[in-house]
């Protein structure tokens, strides 16, 4: 495509001076190639437009950007200039590949905790309806039966990576997407070009103050995902009527359709859960929608599971006719969520043999931190251990809320590293300390301080007695630990499974 017509499609002005053929569009100068359109994006750590000069000298053959001149770039060079680089990038990189979700039902899934299950499990009540679907989660891309694990550490993908994964699912004909759409990925415009035909909530409570500043302001980024839904002739809003907190304000945004779910059997929702309970097979409940009654079975455990099962059976069946002219009947919907064996990192279950549990959960916020402890606390006969920590360069208003509620919760609290990046480890240790010992937890008894990550696994499975459980919090599906000096590889899972090993001996697993 001309330079001139990507940009006049994208709804910017000409960048004058040559008209070249532009083939790809990046933010990133290692990914450029001869043809490329270079956007230069400020970043929190670097700067895109310190990187022009050699997105240049790779082949990019224009450069857009928020200030010019730019040094030592070649006069030939077409070089933009933009108020804001990412409402560019998002726009030029859905122009380059032809606007795909236009070309799909999308469903974009929010909240605090929750989105990568509901987002999986929506995909699953989709193929099991015999629609291919594609979903992008924090865990996995998948197109179809084909799933490969996300390889970066964003909830949602920059705007090229996102806009290039819709483009190949509907190369490969799927007609539906779930895209887990984090309050990051809407703040930074990764998603303003997404044309979203669906918008999902999960419980919001707190997360991310650091980019936000307040509650509030966090739910007003996450309430844009629903704005841009509720300007659609047949926009559908999906709300958990139990978020006291979100639901009041969402309620009050203007969408064509809207539909209401309960795992806490409030008889004003549209989809409630009833008879709910638990086991060791999974979850159990019947679900009371407007399509009928029926039983649903998961094999994922948590009880808060029953919500994510709502949310995603709300935007199976009532996302209306896909863009295939076909709609999605509850039986093959619920069909879909009872084949789904388990989303990596989320309530993971790892056993060898041992004679007390251990469980792997993503759960970094406070919220997710409660409510996962609270689950696996009257099924635990033993002692309930917590090993979390809390990320470095992040809100640290959370390290003492979940030093609290492990305390509360938890009878033996292991505070550990999750990703310190530049911060100093034990600082962020002590800060979660301090807050658990304020509440009752001792040190050397109830609390114990090992900032290496797998020492204090191995610390914990070594000291589990019969009928205890391990709840392994923070990291999940992640595979690196965030450091000051780079990226460190990372398996929670197997990690837990060497420190079973060692504990059990060479004929164990």
């Amino acid at each position: 495509m001309l330079l001139s017509e990507l940009l006049r499609q994208s709804g910017l002005n000409p960048a004058g001076g040559d008209d070249p053929e532009v083939t790809a569009v990046e933010y990133d100068s290692r990914h450029c190639h001869p043809g490329t359109l270079f956007v230069a994006v400020p970043g929190f750590h670097v700067d895109g437009h310190d990187f022009a000069v050699a997105a240049v000298r790779a082949g990019a053959v224009a450069v857009v950007a928020e200030r010019t001149p730019i040094p030592a770039i070649p006069e030939a060079t077409p070089l933009l200039q933009v108020e804001s680089a990412r409402r560019a990038l998002s726009a030029l990189a859905a122009t380059i590949v032809g606007h795909p979700s236009r070309r799909m039902t999308v469903a974009g899934i929010t909240g605090t905790d929750g989105k990568t299950t509901t987002a999986t499990m929506l995909w699953a009540a989709w193929q099991a309806a015999g629609q291919k679907a594609a979903s992008v989660t924090t865990v996995d891309l998948r197109i179809g039966d084909d799933v490969r694990p996300s390889s970066g550490r964003i909830t949602t993908l920059e705007a090229t990576e996102l806009q290039r994964f819709l483009a190949a699912a509907a190369a490969a004909g799927c007609t539906r997407a779930a895209v887990e759409t984090s309050s990051h990925g809407l703040h930074l415009h990764r998603v303003d070009d997404v044309d979203y035909d669906l918008a999902v909530y999960t419980r919001i409570t707190s997360e991310h103050l650091d980019i936000h500043g307040s509650r509030e302001e966090y739910l007003r980024t996450k309430q844009r995902l629903l704005e841009m839904v509720g300007t659609r002739t047949n926009g559908l809003a999906v709300l958990d009527r139990d978020d006291d907190f979100a639901y009041p304000r969402l309620a009050g945004v203007a969408v064509a359709r809207r539909l209401t779910y309960s795992a806490g059997g409030r008889p004003d929702a549209d989809l409630v859960a009833e008879e709910l309970r638990v086991d060791a097979r999974g979850v159990h409940f019947v679900a009371g929608t407007p399509w009928g009654r029926t039983e649903v079975q998961l094999r994922l455990a948590g009880a808060f599971n029953a919500a994510n099962a709502l949310a995603a059976l709300a935007a199976a069946c009532g996302g209306g006719l896909g863009v295939d002219g076909r709609d999605v009947p509850l039986e093959a919907a619920v069909r879909g969520l009872a084949a789904l064996e388990r989303v990596n990192g989320r309530m993971e279950r790892v056993d060898l043999g041992q004679d007390f549990g251990v469980v792997v959960d993503y759960a970094h916020t406070t919220a997710a931190l409660e409510t996962v402890l609270g689950e696996l606390r009257p099924a635990t006969s033993g002692r309930l251990w917590a090993v979390f920590g809390s990320a470095g360069e992040r809100d640290r208003e959370k390290r003492g809320a979940m030093g609290r509620v492990a305390a509360r919760l938890a009878d033996v609290v292991v505070v550990t590293d999750e990703d310190p990046r530049g911060e100093d480890r034990m600082t962020i240790v002590e800060e979660i300390a301090a807050a658990a010992e304020a509440a009752g937890a001792a040190r050397g008894a109830a609390l114990h301080l090992i900032p290496d990550r797998a020492e204090a696994i191995d610390f914990a499975i070594g000291h589990a007695s019969p009928g205890d459980t391990v709840l392994l919090a923070g990291k999940g599906h992640e595979r690196t630990i965030e450091t000051a000096a780079g990226p460190v590889p990372w398996d929670e899972r197997a990690e837990a499974e060497a420190a079973l090993r060692r504990r059990l001996g060479p004929l164990s697993g």
